[in-house]
């Protein structure tokens, strides 16, 4: 008798209960136990090859109590079917090698189609000749363990996809900064083929000392305080001196009570980013150097082209006094940017005649203020020819056409206007390189008359044509005349519709201020243009100046 037996005897005999009430008993606890874990029992008699299920058997496989057929075939039926050969392959070589079976297989009910999976185990029996006539065995359902396990299985499946195809260094670490787990790209930056040779390793192994320890220090502040360090930029040193950059996030590694147990890090590689941003910063300095230089080039070729512009006007008669002098002159210079292309001068020819020479090169900045400067000094040099205006504007032409022909492939010209007032005479004789036309406020006894200086036709603009032609025009000068010469800057200008201030407007201005001293209509005028515009400034350089005759004759 075995071990069992021998205690139920003893218990028996001990309690005064006999075999037969020990046995149901023990078929008691023997159902309580299957009950209480769900477990169905079932068995296999293989010479008819009929299958009997208790109750539990009936529920595991979705069937009502008593409905199963018992029939083996049947079993096998209600199994999935991608199962299904396997477990009556398994089945069959339990019997034949009379060894027990342990597997799991999935069945569908077949009252709602739904999928189970189910634990079984099986033990065969043997008759006295030692041939298997049975096999009895319980089942139970696993469908929410086989889920969890399933699941559990994709998640480690998704993690390795990840650690293994992610560009980016991945890394976990123990709390003392030891490696254990990384992924092939952190072990490729560190030169092994297999993640496993990186494990138990610390930085100190593998990178310059300096790094290592700065490394370390973050790692333990974060052990300390559980504050992770994100998006943080950090350089790398190597062994061998080289250097590279990377932007790193490291966080602490909890366990699943939530102690802080280690980090975890990933890191990117930036090394190109962080050399392209030095470039660029270096680029940067370089372009404020050369800027600040070009300003103070600027500002010094501003503060030359503005002491080349008259300071201090010539007076006519020479020895009279500023409240005697019977021309008085004025002027507005403003350019759009540093420096101008726009120049004039007043020339005093004699003690009753001035020159007045106003000139507007094509475009803005230093180019065209360059073109200026040498207008200004090919003009010192024609001073022989002032008294001609017509003359003096074909030489200045050919002149300025010698100097820049040479020097660029975009054409370059200027408009300009030479007009010459004979004080004693009273009289104005000018010529015209396409240049806008002055205005003169002429007054005659009890008329005042505003109009163009639009003698005969203009001559092309300066540095077109060699061989331009400029004629001479002539119009009266009187006592108390205004003279306004000025660039097309003046006027043209864009207001907050669109709408353009034109000649006609600037005309309109002047007409409505005859009256005024030329310092105050010139003021007024200004401030009406600016009003006008959108941005109340000039977008091209203006130039405005006046020439006003006094009472006094010479």
């Amino acid at each position: 008798m075995n071990e069992p037996q021998q205690l139920a005897s003893a218990t028996s005999q001990h309690s005064g209960i006999g075999d037969e009430e020990v046995s149901r008993r023990n078929k008691d606890q023997l159902y309580l136990a299957l009950s209480s874990v769900r477990m169905g029992t079932w068995d296999w008699y293989l010479l008819d090859r009929s299958m009997h299920w208790d109750e539990r058997m009936h529920a595991l496989f979705g069937l009502a109590p008593s409905t199963f057929g018992g029939h083996y075939e049947q079993f096998l039926e209600m199994i999935h079917a991608e199962n299904r050969q396997q477990v009556a392959r398994e089945f069959a070589q339990a019997v034949e090698t009379r060894a027990e079976y342990d597997g799991e297989f999935r069945v569908v009910w077949p009252t709602d189609g739904s999928v189970r999976t189910l634990r079984t185990r099986s033990k065969v029996i043997c008759d006295n000749q030692g041939k298997p006539v049975l096999v009895t065995g319980v089942s139970w359902d696993v469908s929410q363990r086989s889920e969890i396990e399933n699941a559990l299985v994709r998640e480690r499946f998704l993690l390795k996809t990840l650690m293994d195809t992610l560009p980016d260094h991945i890394y976990f670490k123990d709390s003392e900064s030891r490696f254990i787990a990384v992924n092939r790209a952190t072990a490729a930056l560190f030169g092994f083929e297999d993640p496993t040779d990186v494990l138990g390793k610390t930085d100190a192994d593998l990178f310059a000392r300096e790094h290592a320890q700065a490394a370390l220090r973050d790692e333990q502040e974060i052990l300390r305080t559980g504050q992770s360090l994100v998006n943080m930029e950090e350089k790398e040193t190597w062994p061998d001196g080289h250097e590279t950059w990377v932007s790193t996030s490291k966080l602490p590694l909890r366990d699943p009570h939530g102690h802080i147990v280690g980090t975890f890090g990933l890191s990117r590689d930036i090394t190109e980013k962080k050399r392209a941003e030095e470039k660029l910063a270096a680029l940067a300095r370089e372009l404020r150097e050369k800027n600040q230089a070009l300003e103070q080039d600027l500002e010094m070729a501003r503060e030359l082209q503005q002491a080349m512009l008259p300071h201090r006007y010539p007076h006519f008669p020479h020895p009279a006094s500023d409240k005697e002098i019977a021309v008085r002159f004025y002027h507005f210079y403003e350019p759009s940017m540093s420096v101008s292309g726009d120049f004039f001068q007043v020339l005093k020819l004699s003690d009753t005649s001035a020159g007045i020479f106003i000139c507007d090169v094509m475009g803005h900045g230093v180019r065209a203020a360059l073109v200026a400067s040498t207008v200004n000094a090919l003009v010192g040099q024609l001073r022989d020819y002032l008294g001609d205006p017509g003359e003096f504007l074909c030489r200045l032409n050919r002149a300025l056409r010698s100097t820049l022909e040479y020097y660029s492939e975009a054409p370059l010209f200027a408009s300009a206007f030479y007009l010459l007032a004979d004080l004693e005479k009273g009289e104005l004789r000018y010529a015209n390189a396409g240049h806008p036309n002055p205005l003169l406020i002429h007054r005659e006894k009890d008329r005042t008359d505003t109009y163009p200086l639009n003698g005969s036709k203009h001559g092309p603009a300066l540095g077109l044509f060699d061989d331009a032609v400029y004629s001479d025009s002539y119009c009266e000068l009187s006592p108390h005349d205004t003279l306004l010469l000025f660039t097309d800057g003046l006027y043209e200008v864009e207001g907050p519709d669109g709408d353009i201030y034109d000649y006609r407007r600037l005309l309109e201005a002047v007409r409505r201020r005859r009256d005024l001293p030329a310092f105050q209509l010139c003021h007024e005028v200004i401030e009406e243009v600016q009003t006008f515009s959108a941005g109340r400034h000039f977008s091209d350089d203006a130039c405005l100046v006046a020439m006003e005759v006094g009472p006094i004759s010479i």
